[in-house]
C-alpha cells in the first residue's frame, strides 16, 4: 500500500499541472479574442474619381516585327505585358 501513495500523488500532480496549463491557455486565448481594436481607421489614399483619359501615346514594335500604335487601341480594353528577357 505504501507504493500506491507516491504513484497516486504523482498522477494527481500531473493532472493538476495539465489543468493549470489548459486553463492558462484558455484564459489567454479569451483575452486575445476579446481585445478590441483601438486603432483609428485607416483613411484611403485612393482618389475619389478615376482618370478615364487616354494616358499615354506610344508606338512600339511587336514580337512579329510590326508596329503597334496606342491611338489604334483607344476605346478598347488593353492588357500590356512588358516582358524583360533577363
Amino acid at each position: 500500500m505504501a507504493s500506491v501513495a507516491p504513484t497516486l500523488s504523482l498522477v494527481l500532480m500531473n493532472r493538476a499541472r495539465v489543468l493549470v496549463t489548459s486553463l492558462t491557455a484558455v484564459v489567454n486565448l479569451l483575452a486575445v479574442a476579446c481585445a478590441g481594436d483601438d486603432s483609428s481607421p485607416i483613411e484611403s489614399s485612393a482618389p475619389d474619381t478615376v482618370d478615364t483619359e487616354w494616358p499615354h501615346d506610344f508606338v512600339e514594335e511587336t514580337i512579329g516585327g510590326g508596329l503597334i500604335d496606342a491611338n489604334d487601341l483607344e476605346g478598347q480594353d488593353v492588357i500590356l505585358w512588358f516582358w524583360a528577357p533577363w
